[in-house]
């Protein structure tokens, strides 16, 4: 929406809406039932139990959301774990009084989001913009490509979560491809696959990145420190040799335009002499 520049017309956000710092000062409408001091094995078991007893995680506040009046409500079908889905968003709003427009999000790579920002640009007339938009996007993902297609392209591993252990995939497999580096043990069917610490072992990867789903940096950073020097991490060669990086977790579980600087900061970290892009030191540190 704000890629479009429509960042005055948003009336409401969702309880994670973190970016950009201009649309900060708006409702929340959504919230969580998750508890901010859970450790990541308890977040675990909670979603499992949602997921099992079909009650969601999330609640929305159909008061405030009628009193907004929107003419567009923007919701996704990504995600039912970190996410408020658009069937709960839908089930939560039957009985509002509210004439208004849906538009769910459904992007599982980039030519996915493409679609989407077109979408957003159709529903809110701003098709030229959209077009626009994906066209830049576009241009910038091939550039990345070109500047690491002759280059050794490591093995590279995204976690995605600490306990149980989960490599990241769907889009994210994607953007490591697009980055120059080999994606191991990722799925681009599964959003996130779980793993045991031997298969991790068996890929040898070169490059290991750390960004858990909504989890900060100092977070991510204080988790891995409690691993770090454990048999069998302590041995994996990027632990020993300094290729370990903690990333800012929204450039790359959230998929919109902000993934093409993901792609870019993954680059920019796997291929320093060949891609830089810039890599401000708010968006990833190294860990090992």
């Amino acid at each position: 929406m704000c890629s479009l520049g429509l960042a005055k017309d948003i009336v409401g956000i969702s309880h994670d809406c973190d970016y950009p710092t201009e649309i900060l000062n708006r409702p929340q409408l959504t919230g969580t039932t998750l508890g901010s001091d859970l450790t990541s094995n308890e977040i675990d078991q909670k979603v499992r139990a949602s997921a099992a007893s079909g009650h969601s995680l999330y609640v929305i506040q159909t008061e405030l959301f009628e009193s907004l009046h929107p003419d567009l409500v923007i919701t996704q079908q990504q995600c039912n774990v970190c996410a408020v889905d658009r069937d709960h968003t839908v089930c939560a709003l039957e009985s509002v009084n509210l004439d208004t427009n849906w538009l769910s999000l459904a992007a599982t790579g980039f030519s996915g989001l493409y679609k989407d920002i077109l979408d957003v640009g159709s529903a809110t007339r701003r098709k030229p913009q959209a077009e626009k938009l994906v066209a830049e996007l576009a241009a910038r993902l091939e550039r990345v490509k070109e500047r690491t297609a002759s280059e050794h392209h490591p093995r590279v591993f995204c976690l995605s979560w600490f306990d149980p252990l989960m490599s990241a995939g769907e889009w994210i497999t994607e953007m490591v491809r697009l980055a120059g580096g080999d994606p191991r043990l990722g799925s681009e069917r599964e959003q996130s696959s779980p793993i045991d610490v031997d298969q991790l072992r068996g890929e040898s990867p070169e490059v290991i990145f750390l960004l858990p789903c909504s989890f900060s940096q100092s977070r991510t950073a204080n988790e891995w420190t409690g691993l770090r020097d454990l048999s069998p991490w302590r041995d994996f060669p990027p632990v020993r040799e300094g290729r370990v990086f903690a990333l800012e977790s929204s450039l790359f579980h959230r998929p919109g335009p902000r993934l093409v600087d993901g792609v870019e900061l993954m680059a920019t970290l796997i291929h320093p002499r060949r891609c830089p892009f810039g890599a401000e030191l708010d968006r990833w540190r190294k860990v090992a």
